[in-house]
């Protein structure tokens, strides 16, 4: 710690935290932290000749969020489920730190406690998750990014059940959610995205959605359903492997236009194959994957690039491509 920074700054906020993020030594000097953690507007010289925490810093270097008054409501929440439902809670943990600290505390968490096992891959077990590491880390950030801080009373929720997790923060969704890997990113806080971003945390060029989508893609998950509840609160509910016959219609079409959404970004298209792989289906289940692309077709959410194409050639974009 820097000779005399024996103050409320140095107290409430973990600025050492700040320098381990981005690399740097910590100063010697007082005036230099105070300084640093001004020009990111976490503090602010007032006329008592003091310094106020602003809110932005609070949220990203906080020791303890319960000493900020409201703000101690924006700590993610993540609670365990034993089985399916909300009826039976197993475990539960508020993390109290600053943003900075808290979303890796809190994809570490939440790694741990779901289901692990083991795969052999050739000679070699390994340990793996029903749930990818990826896509929980880039949840959490877009939880803590994009709330609505003028929604009082309400908290950042990681729901962890059997078979799912459901992520939930205040405010709706920025975007059209059938949009969400094409449209150029919006940011509800662009002061706490452009931080985090510099700090390796979140995305602020908006490609998180096409991290999550290519994770669950690659992993063969259901892609994940996102809902605006009222215009209130954004819910996206991520889900573990289940057999073909487990996933309904309107999961398969969704999973399907999801995928075609992230081929199109990368100037790409699908084809039957493409859609077997994602499902876990085998050359034999050609027909199912036909039918997944006829039924995403059927309702508007992706259209063949050339209709006249061979139908074991033809490929697929997103209606908007």
């Amino acid at each position: 710690m820097p000779e005399n920074l024996h103050n409320e700054v140095a107290d409430m906020l973990d600025y050492p935290a700040y320098y381990r993020a981005l690399d740097l030594p910590i100063p010697s000097s007082r005036e230099k932290v105070l300084e640093d953690l001004s020009n990111e507007r976490f503090v602010a010289a007032n006329d008592a000749g003091a310094w106020n925490i602003t809110n932005l810093g609070a949220l990203m270097l906080a020791v303890d969020l319960d000493r900020f008054g409201s703000l101690a409501r924006r700590a993610v929440r993540v609670i365990q489920y034993r089985g399916k439902s909300r009826t039976d809670g197993l475990q539960e943990r508020s993390f109290k730190h600053g943003y900075l600290t808290s979303h890796e505390e809190t994809v570490q968490f939440v790694m741990a406690i779901i289901p692990q096992e083991e795969v052999l891959e050739g000679a070699t077990r390994r340990k793996t998750t029903s749930f990818p590491e990826l896509a929980i880390r880039e949840l959490v950030a877009n939880l803590i990014v994009h709330q609505d801080l003028s929604e009082r009373g309400a908290t950042l929720m990681v729901e962890v059940f059997d078979g799912r997790i459901e992520f939930t923060n205040p405010g709706a969704p920025l975007v059209p959610i059938d949009r969400m890997l094409d449209m150029a990113p919006r940011a509800r806080n662009d002061a706490m995205a452009s931080f985090l971003h510099k700090c390796g945390i979140c995305e602020e060029r908006g490609s998180g959605w096409d991290k999550i989508i290519g994770a669950t893609c690659k992993a063969m998950l259901p892609a994940p359903r996102v809902v605006d509840q009222g215009g209130m609160f954004t819910h996206v509910t991520l889900y573990s492997k289940v057999p073909i016959a487990q996933i309904g219609k309107q999961e398969r079409i969704w999973t399907c236009y999801m995928f075609a959404c992230l081929a199109c970004v990368n100037s790409g298209a699908i084809g039957n194959a493409d859609v077997r792989r994602v499902f876990g289906l085998s050359e034999s289940q050609r027909s199912l994957s036909g039918r997944i692309l006829a039924d995403t077709i059927a309702s508007g959410l992706i259209r063949p690039v050339d209709p006249n194409a061979a139908p074991r050639t033809r490929r697929y974009v997103p209606f908007w491509a």
